[in-house]
Parts: structure tokens; C-alpha cells; sequence
């Protein structure tokens, strides 16, 4: 979709707060672990109205979001699928 190559690599919640330099954001690492015990428990599984509700605006996908900001990412027109 962004014509680029963007691989994924999994890595600690450690790792990832050092690499946007909050590293000794002690609240964020604990956020972020609870995070990802409720995924692993399937607690994220479920759908609600929670973040429209509090945004007052339908969620997006990454492509919708992508093609709604295009400029902001340097990108020409979306393509249309045919």
C-alpha cells in the first residue's frame, strides 16, 4: 500500500520504549505489559463501542487511514483496485 517495505520484527516492550526514548517511563512500561497479558488472556478479543463512543467517530483501518492522509505520508493518489 505505501510502496515501501516495512518488516516486522518482534521485539520486548523495553526495546520498543528505548527506541522512542522513554525508556525510564516507568508508567508506559507497565501499561504496556498489562497490555499484553490482556491479549494474551484474549481480553482484547471482544468488539465494543468503547473508542467511537469517546472520539465521536467510527474507528479506520491502517488503509483507510493511510488513504485519508496520503499527503502526510508523501504518497501520490490511491490506486484504484481494479
Amino acid at each position: 500500500m505505501l510502496g515501501k517495505d516495512l518488516p516486522f520484527e518482534q521485539i520486548t516492550v523495553s526495546t520498543f520504549l528505548e527506541s522512542i526514548g522513554l525508556l525510564n517511563d516507568t508508567a508506559k512500561l507497565k501499561h504496556f505489559e498489562a497490555i499484553i497479558i490482556d491479549q494474551q488472556e484474549g481480553l482484547l478479543a471482544g468488539v465494543s463501542d468503547a473508542a467511537p463512543s469517546i472520539t465521536g467517530q467510527p474507528l479506520v483501518t491502517v488503509e483507510e487511514f493511510i488513504n485519508e492522509h496520503r499527503s502526510t505520508f508523501g504518497l501520490g493518489p490511491a490506486k484504484s483496485a481494479s
